[in-house]
C-alpha cells in the first residue's frame, strides 16, 4: 500500500509540474502577445508621423523656393529703381515723382509678399507644434497602457506562480516529513515529548 501512495504522490507532483510548465507558456505566449501589440503600436505612430514630415517637406522646400523669388525679385526691382533714379535725375522732375510712386508701390507689394510669406511660416509652425502635442499626447497614453498591461501581468501571472511555488514548497515540505530517512522511531519520539514537558 506504500508504494501504490507513493506513485500517486508521484503523478501528482508530476502533473503539478505539468501544469506548471502549461502556465509558463500561456505566460509567455500573453507576453509574446503584449510584446506585438506594442510593436504595431509604434509602427501606426511612425506610420502617423512620416506623412505629417513628408507633408511638411514640401511646405518648407516652398516656402524656401519663395524666398528666393522674393530676394531675386527685390534684387532686380532694386536694379531697375537704381536704373531708374539715374535716367530720372537726368530727366525731368515729373518723371522722377512718376518713378517714386512706382518705386513706392513696388516695395508696398514687396511688403505683402513678405508678410504672406511670414503667415505661411507661422501656419506651417503652428501646425508642426500641433503635431508634435498630438504625437506627445500618443505616445504618454502607449506608455500608460504598457504599465497596465506589465501590472496586469504580475497581478494575474505572476501571482498565481507564486502560490504555486509556495504549494509546491509546502508539498514537498510534506513528503519530506512523511517519506523522509531521519524518522525517530516511537519510542525516542515519546520520550523527546516527554522531556519537553
Amino acid at each position: 500500500m506504500d508504494q501504490h501512495n507513493f506513485y500517486i504522490v508521484m503523478t501528482v507532483a508530476a502533473a503539478i509540474i505539468t501544469l506548471s510548465f502549461i502556465v509558463q507558456a500561456a505566460m509567455f505566449l500573453f507576453i509574446y502577445g503584449a510584446i506585438k501589440r506594442l510593436t504595431g503600436i509604434a509602427a501606426s505612430i511612425q506610420a502617423k508621423v512620416e506623412p505629417l514630415i513628408a507633408k511638411a517637406e514640401p511646405v518648407i522646400d516652398h516656402v524656401h523656393d519663395t524666398v528666393s523669388v522674393v530676394k531675386t525679385s527685390v534684387e532686380k526691382i532694386s536694379a531697375q529703381t537704381k536704373e531708374a533714379f539715374e535716367k530720372v535725375t537726368v530727366e525731368t522732375r515729373a518723371i522722377a515723382a512718376a518713378v517714386s510712386a512706382s518705386s513706392q508701390e513696388i516695395t508696398r507689394l514687396a511688403q505683402h509678399q513678405v508678410e504672406q510669406i511670414s503667415q505661411t511660416l507661422d501656419y506651417t509652425n503652428a501646425t508642426l507644434q500641433r503635431q508634435v502635442t498630438e504625437i506627445d499626447s500618443l505616445l504618454l497614453r502607449t506608455q500608460e497602457r504598457f504599465e497596465d498591461t506589465t501590472k496586469e501581468v504580475q497581478t494575474t501571472v505572476l501571482q498565481p506562480m507564486r502560490e504555486l511555488s509556495a504549494m509546491l514548497v509546502g508539498l514537498r515540505r510534506i513528503l519530506e516529513t512523511l517519506f523522509g530517512r531521519h524518522r525517530k522511531p516511537i519510542d525516542q519520539a515519546y520520550q523527546d515529548e516527554e522531556l519537553f514537558i
